[in-house]
């Protein structure tokens, strides 16, 4: 397990930043229960991943991002709990069924901290056995009704089959700067945390740009 640049450039500065913000291509959207997700690229219209994401009634959002290179990233926040961009974490990502990924976490900024997972497939298989996901060692010590992630990750999967061949390489990576994606600001509202039924949620939280 890894965390790797996943973003089609690491913006070493507030300008490039600005005229690289990731945006979800017109007609890419779909819906699977109270999950949503789309295609993102940049603003030069290069592709960059596929996402899914859910927000909870308590304000904790779950993203999931699949990329071309065959990584699948899992990120969380929660309100009132911070981090530092950057900072690491020995971390466990687990259902309630089968055996825990081990692995590095990373933070993305002060509220999202996520894990990256080898092989798009085996991680759909890993992530689909249960229907509770917890991320342990990150702070953020509780489960998530993850109920319809099954369909909500097919969408994805097939969204990015769509755009190319999985595994051909369509992102830059940048030697020794790990890094997890840049998420958009628009997330979704609906779901729920806490081991609790799906139902109407609260606004999530947006990453710092």
């Amino acid at each position: 397990m890894r965390l790797i640049t996943l973003v089609a450039a690491v913006f070493a500065t507030t300008s490039a930043f600005a005229q690289n913000v990731p945006r979800d291509i017109p007609g890419s959207e779909f819906t699977a229960g109270y999950w949503a997700g789309a295609a993102q690229n940049d603003s030069a219209g290069k592709f960059l991943f596929c996402h899914v994401s859910i927000g909870y009634s308590g304000g904790e959002t779950l993203w999931l991002s699949l990329y071309f290179d065959d990584i699948v990233t899992v990120l969380l926040a929660k309100p009132g709990v911070t981090f530092k961009t950057g900072q690491a974490f020995d971390a466990q990502l687990m259902t309630e069924v089968g055996l825990p990924t081990n692995g590095p976490a990373e933070a993305v900024d002060d509220s999202y901290v996520g894990m990256s997972l080898t092989g798009i497939d085996p991680s759909i298989d890993f992530l689909t056995q249960g229907s509770y996901l917890r991320m342990l060692g990150v702070g953020i010590d509780q489960s998530f009704d993850i109920r319809g992630i099954g369909g909500a990750l097919a969408q994805a999967r097939a969204c990015v089959a769509e755009r190319g061949k999985v595994g051909a390489a369509s992102v830059v990576t940048v030697p020794d700067m790990p890094k997890m994606p840049d998420l958009p600001k628009n997330l979704p509202k609906t779901g729920s945390g806490g081991g609790t039924k799906p139902g109407l949620g609260t606004p999530a939280p947006k990453p710092a740009p």
